[in-house]
Parts: C-alpha cells; sequence; structure tokens
C-alpha cells in the first residue's frame, strides 16, 4: 500500500514546505523559499534583484474536517532593471492581491453558481462578501469576451433589478442566447454603450432587432443601424392587445345592469387566454359571455383573428396585407382601446410584419429574465450590476 506525503497536498511555485501543523482551530503550513528558484520580471523576463522580504498568509482549500487552511509563505520583492520598477513576486498559485489561492477562490465560485452566498459562506467560514469577492474575480478571469464578430439578430429588452424603478438594458445574441451587454437604465445611452463597442464592420452583420415597442431604442437602432430591420415582438403585441381587450371589457362592466356584471366578472382571462388553452366548462362560460354582450364579442373575435394572423402569414408581404384589414376592422368598431391600438400598429406596420421575414421572437430574452429574477431573489437583491452581468453571462455561456 502506497503511502503520499501531505506535502504534496500544498504545491507553490519556488517555495517548499517546512512545516505542517494541525490544531483545533485549522491547519497551519508554513514555507520557506526555494533556493533553486530564482524570481524574474514578469514582463521582461529579465533576472530581479532583491530589495527586501516578507511574509504572507493566504486562505487554502479545507483539509478533512479542518475548515480553515492557512499557508504562511515567503515573498520577494525586487527591482527588474530594465523595466526600472520594483516588483512584489507570489507564486502563480496565490491570487496576485487576495490572501487566498486560486484553487479555493475558484472552489468557493462553483459552490456560489449553484447556492445561495450565506451557505457558501458558512462552509468555508468565511463572510458572504467575501464569496460575492471572490467569485465576481474568478468569473472576471476565466470568461472569455462577448463575441462580437458576426452578429445576425440582437435581442433588446429591459429588466427591472431593483425597486424605485431600477432597470437594465439587456443585449443578446438572437441566435446563440449569449448575454452581450448589460448598463444600468432603459434610456438611449444604455443602448449606445453596446454599440459604442462595435467596430464599422460588426455593425455591417446585423441583419435585425427584436425589441418591444420602446421608442428610445428604436432611434438607437435606426441611428446606428439603419440597415437592420426592426421587429415588434409578436408576444409584445398580443400582450398589448389584450390590454385593449381588457379595457373593453371593464368598460361594459361599468355599463352593464346587475345581471351583466355577474356575467362580465373575473372573465379577464377567459377573454385574453387563447381558446386552446381553455378546458371544456371555461369554453362553455365564454361562449355564455360572447352571446350575451356584442362589444366584447367583437373585440374577442378581433384578438383571436389577430393571433390567426401570425399563425398563418407565410411572408411579410402577405402579413402587411392582412394586418392592414385587421386594423381598418378595429377602426370600423368603434371601439377606442382597440382604435389605439390599430393605430400604433398602423404606424410600426413593417417592424410589426418583419417577424415573418427573420421568424425572431423575444422568447429568449424573456426566458433570460425571469433567470435574472430567480438569481435576484435568491441573492436577497443585486446591488452590483457588474457582478450580476458575470453571473447573467456564465448562465448564458452554459447554454450555447
Amino acid at each position: 500500500m502506497k503511502t503520499f506525503n501531505i506535502k504534496a497536498l500544498f504545491k507553490l511555485s519556488g517555495c517548499v514546505v517546512e512545516k505542517i501543523l494541525v490544531e483545533e482551530v485549522g491547519v497551519q503550513v508554513k514555507m520557506r523559499a526555494d533556493e533553486r528558484y530564482k524570481p524574474s520580471c514578469p514582463d521582461c523576463g529579465a533576472r530581479l534583484k532583491e530589495h527586501r522580504k516578507g511574509q504572507i498568509a493566504v486562505y487554502d482549500l479545507p483539509l478533512a474536517e479542518k475548515t480553515a487552511v492557512w499557508i504562511t509563505l515567503p515573498v520577494i520583492q525586487g527591482r527588474c532593471r530594465p523595466c526600472g520598477c520594483f516588483i512584489t513576486q507570489r507564486p502563480p498559485e496565490v491570487h496576485p492581491k487576495r490572501d487566498a489561492t486560486w484553487r479555493l477562490m475558484r472552489r468557493v465560485a462553483t459552490w456560489a453558481s449553484v447556492c445561495p452566498a450565506s451557505t457558501v459562506a458558512a462552509m468555508f467560514d468565511i463572510s458572504e462578501a467575501t464569496v460575492r469577492r471572490y467569485e465576481m474575480d474568478i468569473l472576471r478571469t476565466d470568461l472569455p469576451e462577448p463575441l462580437l464578430d458576426d452578429l445576425e439578430v440582437l435581442l433588446v429588452d429591459e429588466k427591472s433589478v431593483r425597486k424605485g424603478h431600477g432597470y437594465v438594458t439587456i443585449v443578446l445574441n438572437g441566435r446563440t442566447g449569449e448575454l452581450l451587454h448589460m448598463a444600468e437604465g432603459k434610456k438611449k445611452e444604455s443602448l449606445e454603450s453596446f454599440f459604442s463597442k462595435l467596430n464599422d464592420d460588426q455593425k455591417r452583420s446585423i441583419r435585425a432587432v427584436c425589441i418591444d415597442r420602446n421608442g428610445a431604442y428604436r432611434a438607437v437602432i435606426n441611428e446606428q443601424v439603419p440597415h437592420a430591420d426592426v421587429i415588434h415582438d409578436r408576444f409584445h403585441l398580443i400582450a398589448n392587445l389584450n390590454a385593449a381587450l381588457d379595457e373593453v371589457r371593464r368598460s361594459e362592466w361599468h355599463r352593464a345592469k346587475e345581471g351583466g356584471k355577474r356575467v362580465i366578472k373575473g372573465s379577464r382571462y377567459l377573454l385574453t387566454r387563447g381558446r386552446e388553452n381553455l378546458d371544456e366548462q371555461a369554453k362553455d362560460r365564454l361562449i355564455e359571455l360572447v352571446r350575451l354582450n356584442e362589444r366584447l364579442s367583437t373585440a374577442y373575435i378581433l384578438k383571436e383573428d389577430f393571433r390567426w394572423i401570425y399563425a398563418a402569414a407565410q411572408s411579410a408581404e402577405e402579413a402587411i396585407a392582412k394586418l392592414s384589414s385587421w386594423c381598418e376592422a378595429a377602426f370600423s368598431t368603434g371601439l377606442a382601446p382597440l382604435g389605439r391600438f390599430a393605430r400604433g400598429l398602423m404606424r410600426d406596420l413593417p417592424a410589426a410584419a418583419a417577424f415573418f421575414k427573420h421568424r425572431v421572437t423575444s422568447g429568449p430574452i424573456e426566458a433570460f429574465n425571469n433567470q435574472i429574477a430567480r438569481l435576484i431573489h435568491r441573492s436577497c437583491g443585486i446591488t452590483n450590476l457588474d457582478y450580476l452581468f458575470l453571473k447573467m453571462r456564465a448562465q448564458s455561456l452554459q447554454r450555447i
């Protein structure tokens, strides 16, 4: 049976294990300088002339049941004559600024990606703030830079990340789902900061940008990539139409007499849901509702016609023709909420029909927003947006 030397667990470049002390509070590993190792400048490779020596203590991975493992090691400050500067050299296995080894920080970051910071802090006997710092350092070191070449489709949306209308603007690669950009706010500047990272060739490769009906984003896209098609997401459009339909429902409830109020009350989801998603009891109630109220019947039929256009149209040209006819029908009803929706739709008809050219929706970015919400809930809030960006970028890369 082979017996391995415990000293082999603590290999640091330029250092030799001198003593290992196992105590109640933890494990202390004392190291001395390896005389065979000659420090050199990391920039030019020249030999460093020793200026002074010192010692530091760094935190390492737990050993058995001992959570606290400290390594005491020598550090040398030397002067590089060609560069004309002083350099304090640590072993490459130790973080240059944190009092911890890289392997400990990576283990903490791995656990922090799947557990709350409080759980990881208790596991390694460190503070929650230290857990976040370690994870952020590892993500900054290990994550590749966003891939900005050969972009074809962008998905842009805003997401609330804190109370008091604290929003961020998010940009995803519409083909791969990679998180490319996150900036505070939902104004023009938030999206302009993304396009400022792109060169002319990278901008020319973009063929389409999918957004909701946010006017600020539309203005930036028209300015930065005027050749790209703007796509108004069909799910947002249907959500806007459902809001107009619900406005009609509320108006009809106020106009109705007592018996009619009972029929209309609680019918919001009967009207806004797709008929295919209703059970038999709900379908019967819906039939009764539209039979008794002509205005709601008209609004509901128009809503279903709108959904049918997005299911049946085969090209952007066909969609424009069908949507134009739909808008004329909406105007003819005399229902103000539907008229307002139709006017907005006519104004942005090419953007609404661009879906049929590119077949792109905001589904991936809406799912991504849900992941952000779960992360914020698990973390009991996020104050550092750089940390949020790194964590969410790591998640987006796992799915590619």
